[in-house]
């Protein structure tokens, strides 16, 4: 038995892929869109929070205090760093490119940083 039927993935996630589209300056970097036209995928894994930063330094807003966490994400399916990650109304960011890892042969799974900031 192997993949997702070996592990407890107790959360659905949906993944976003963004498309590239040509930006207002048609720069030869694609601008990502992760609007409703963007490809979605339901994906299982294990989600859990690990840290929690507060800014207030930098936002245009007075008064408003930014929280960013960081979030561990275990999924069998692989993710790209240019994708989002939804759960639960919130939009996770991919911190970096994640990591895969084989412990035995047949049982691959991805490890990911996700970062959420609100405020």
């Amino acid at each position: 038995m192997g993949g997702a039927a070996a592990l407890n993935l107790p959360h659905q996630l949906i993944v976003i892929t963004p498309r590239e589209v040509p930006d207002a300056y048609d720069n030869p970097a694609p601008a990502l869109d992760y609007g409703p036209g963007a490809p979605r995928r339901a994906v299982a894994g294990l989600l859990l929070p690990r840290d929690t930063a507060r800014s207030g330094g930098t936002d245009p807003s007075p008064g408003r205090v930014a929280v960013t966490g960081a979030w561990w994400l275990l999924t069998t399916e692989q993710i790209r760093a240019r994708e989002r990650v939804t759960y639960d109304g919130r939009t996770f960011a991919v911190e970096g490119e994640p990591a895969q890892f084989e412990p035995r042969p047949g049982f691959l799974h991805y490890e990911t940083v996700l970062t959420h900031t609100e405020g």
